[in-house]
């Protein structure tokens, strides 16, 4: 394989785990949702490093998106002209 193909396969691995960080941040959400609809933390550490964790995850999960689909574009581009 050439390195376009395997640059292109890293490409379309890495869009479906971003996918998931993205689906994982969101349910963690949800189960710290009470009655009410607002999120519960039991203390001020545990809501710190819940912020921490799923704002790299999601920041993470937006770079992964973009690099991933920068490789494909780039992919049919290059494959196209």
């Amino acid at each position: 394989m050439e390195d376009a193909e395997i640059a292109l396969m890293f490409s379309l691995l890495v869009i479906p785990v971003a996918i998931w960080l993205q689906l994982w941040v969101k349910s963690r959400r949800e189960n710290r949702k009470n009655v009410l609809g607002e999120e519960e933390f039991e203390s001020t550490l545990r809501a710190f490093t819940s912020i921490i964790i799923e704002g790299a995850a999601i920041v993470g999960g937006l770079i992964m998106i973009i690099m991933g689909s920068g490789g494909v574009i780039k992919y049919i581009i290059n494959f196209y002209t």
